[in-house]
């Protein structure tokens, strides 16, 4: 598998590109966590506070130096819009996204998880793996636009329902 890309423009949007979150950009995560509608739904705690992602984005550094994943700041402009990503599982790798809600409805996650999903599917992978918790109906929406399948149902860390859905990349 090449490198993780350090930076993807993000086609159909003009001046939005994805490019590796790094350490200064833990801003975008302590946003993102106080975001009434992102915790509920993802990964991000609730009461994250400034040295919390400050080691969030530390964190997601490592992992992409490892190889273990990457997150994405979707950066319009050097506005931080939200982030995504992929990691690494013993399945395969597994996308995921928050967005600010002043971003949503123009499309840009949809085709951030098409952009990463077509990289890891020209490396070779097979299969692409998205979690939504039951319920969040706007990211099962995206899983559908973009080619996904309910897989399985399943449970959150936390005890919370989910379904697990699967995309099959290449031929």
């Amino acid at each position: 598998m090449d490198a993780f890309p350090v930076r993807m423009e993000l086609t159909g949007h003009d001046g939005v590109a994805l490019r590796r979150l790094e350490e200064d950009d833990w801003r975008v995560e302590l946003t993102l966590a106080r975001v009434a509608d992102i915790p509920p739904w993802t990964m991000y705690p609730a009461d994250l506070d400034e040295h919390g992602a400050r080691l969030r984005a530390e964190r997601n550094v490592r992992a992409a130096e490892a190889a273990h994943g990457i997150r994405y700041v979707i950066d319009e402009a050097g506005d931080a819009l939200g982030t995504v990503g992929f990691g690494r599982s013993a399945d395969g790798f597994e996308v995921f996204y928050a967005l600010r809600p002043e971003a949503r409805g123009r499309g840009l996650v949809t085709s951030a998880v098409a952009a990463l999903s077509a990289w890891l599917g020209a490396q070779g992978e097979r299969i692409v793996w998205l979690s939504t918790l039951d319920g969040n109906a706007p990211s099962e929406a995206v899983a559908v636009r973009c080619g996904f399948t309910r897989f399985r149902s399943g449970t959150h860390v936390d005890g919370r329902p989910l379904t697990v859905w699967s995309r099959r990349l290449g031929s």
